[in-house]
Parts: structure tokens; sequence; C-alpha cells
């Protein structure tokens, strides 16, 4: 392991695409971060959703855990149980027009998937 603190390293390594403040967060509970130095701060990022619940809320933990020990990730090419699980409950809980969900990784993913969903329901070939 290198000898150089986390954030020499990520000035380092990491590119610069982020402003950084001074704080190396090493924990966290619920809505509260914990820095290097034992600092507590509120949350206010969350993760860009993922942390939307808070962090290592007890729940979440049990079924990240539960879910590791049988599959980390099954591409969409294959049928999953726990994803037809989970397009059930969204399109359940959804407006009844709504009838299809596309699970994806990105804004990026999503942004593709309707131009391709606009050009297959329009017939065109060009977007403006």
């Amino acid at each position: 392991m290198s000898k150089l603190d986390s954030t020499s390293i990520e000035e380092l390594y990491g590119a610069k695409v982020y402003q950084k403040y001074p704080v190396t967060i090493v924990k966290g509970k619920g809505a509260v971060l914990w820095d290097s130095e034992g600092k507590q701060y509120i949350d206010l990022m969350g993760g860009y959703g993922v942390a939307i619940v808070g962090h290592c809320h007890p729940r979440i933990v049990d079924a990240i855990k539960e879910q590791c020990e049988k599959l980390i990730t099954c591409h969409g090419s294959l049928y999953n149980d726990k994803r037809a699980e989970f397009l059930e409950k969204i399109i359940k809980t959804t407006p009844k027009r709504l009838e299809k969900a596309f699970l994806c990784n990105s804004g990026a993913e999503s942004v593709e998937c309707a131009l391709k969903l606009a050009i297959k329901y329009t017939g065109k070939n060009e977007i403006v």
C-alpha cells in the first residue's frame, strides 16, 4: 500500500473533475458522515441518490449482503428473479398507462434509450 495519504493519492491519480473540499470522509451512518479526524458532517449529497435512505441503513446492508451471497449482477439479456420482482413492483406502483420499465445504470443509458424509442415510435430517423 502507498505511503501517501488519501488526499495525495486522489490528487495524483484522480481525474480533476470535481471541486474537492479539504475533507477525507471515512464513515457514514444515516445522514451523518465522519472525516478522518472524527468530525461529523450532515451528508447533503447522498451519493447522487445511492444513499438517499442514509448510509449503512441496516435493512439495506442486510439486503445487499443477502443478494451478494447469491449473485452480484445479471446482464439484461438473461432473465433474473430479483429483477422480475423489482419490475413488477415498479409497474404496480406507477400510473396504469405506464406498462413497461427500462432499467439502466446511468443517465447516458437512459437518454440513449429515449432516443431509440423516439425513433422507433415516430418512424423518423433524424433527431434535432
